[in-house]
């Protein structure tokens, strides 16, 4: 076992700022003993653009989302190492690098003591509106995305809430749309789109699995997104993955766990109804043809997830070294993956 804990405590959804300016998102709870799992996002800028902070502006590395693209999108803008644990390459940033943390819960409390913009009022009613339909624990809300470093724009930006911990991420999952807007249909269309672009699947699809949470309308001017998290820090190492092959699979998955919620999200399955290997990726006999778990790296399919039931899957199967189980890994750069519901 590959077990230790890193140098700095990192959730996901936090941002760490480097010696040059760069701005990268941290993935997942699970982080390497020196370094931060975490792709490259912003970057400090000469030119004047919509994302400033005082005089320094940055420009966006990730213009589009899907954890393939953005995964792609860095992969020459800054440091990847050979992840062990996972048996595959990741996006770093080194902690002897870091010289800021930005943490969503503490600048949440930060907004509601004084917002100064727009935006950070629409922070504020935002998380109003989701307390007052959830019952969510006033420590339990933080703020993502460009107003969390402070280089949010007025006109442009969203209003991004993480919500962290078990109980609260499952009621707010279940509950939360019912408090917003929705977005005008023709701003739906175009957005089904585009993520049928990005992910391959038809749009009539992407309308069907596309989580309540996401996409949400505040008061008819802002958009707002929920994403969760766990509210501590794992140990790395404690599950260590082979990738053995492509692998497609039907599977009756059990719903309801907030686990399937966070990044990378976690869903047991309570049976495997079809399992067929495409194409190998290590010379490796599997002796189980039962797959216990689906993990998954790509946001939009963990609602799929979360309700449960049969679904089709696609990803990269990988043998869990401790435990000798199979593992259905979901939304990585190594091979297209899915996950939707059985017709």
């Amino acid at each position: 076992m590959i077990s230790s804990e890193p140098a700095e405590v990192v959730l996901d959804h936090d941002h760490l700022e480097d010696v040059d300016g760069a701005i990268y998102v941290a993935i997942g709870n699970r982080h390497l003993p020196n370094a931060a799992i975490a792709y490259l996002k912003y970057v400090p800028t000469s030119r004047r653009t919509p994302w400033c902070r005082g005089s320094t502006c940055f420009e966006r590395v990730v213009r589009r989302y899907g954890a393939t693209y953005v995964l792609s999108a860095v992969r020459d803008l800054q440091e990847e190492v050979y992840d062990p644990a996972l048996g595959v390459t990741v996006p770093v940033v080194s902690f002897s690098r870091v010289r800021a943390i930005y943490r969503p819960r503490e600048r949440l409390a930060e907004i509601l003591r004084k917002p100064r913009d727009p935006v950070e009022l629409d922070v504020v009613e935002s998380y109003t509106t989701l307390r007052s339909c959830t019952g969510v624990s006033p420590g339990s809300v933080g703020v993502d995305g460009s107003v969390l470093v402070g280089i949010h724009n007025p006109e442009l930006s969203d209003v991004d809430l993480v919500v962290y911990g078990c109980r609260d991420s499952v009621e707010v999952a279940s509950t939360a749309h019912e408090a917003f807007g929705r977005l005008p249909a023709e701003v739906e269309v175009r957005r089904l789109r585009t993520m049928s672009e990005v992910y391959g699947l038809p749009p009539e699809v992407l309308a069907t699995i596309s989580p309540p949470y996401k996409r949400l309308y505040l008061g008819g001017r802002r958009e707002v997104n929920i994403m969760f998290s766990g509210d501590r820090a794992e140990r790395y190492g404690e599950r260590v993955l082979v990738p053995v092959a492509v692998a497609e699979a039907l599977l009756d998955v059990d719903g309801g766990d907030c686990r399937s919620l966070y990044y990378p999200g976690e869903a047991r399955v309570s049976r495997t109804l079809y399992l067929r290997v495409e194409r190998p990726l290590a010379e490796l006999a599997l002796h189980a043809d039962r797959v216990e778990l689906v993990l998954n790296y790509e946001s939009l399919y963990s609602y799929v997830l979360f309700r449960g039931g049969p679904v089709r899957a696609r990803g990269v199967l990988a043998l869990e070294r401790t435990s000798s189980s199979l593992v259905l890994v979901v939304g990585t750069r190594e091979t297209w993956s899915y996950v939707v519901p059985k017709n």
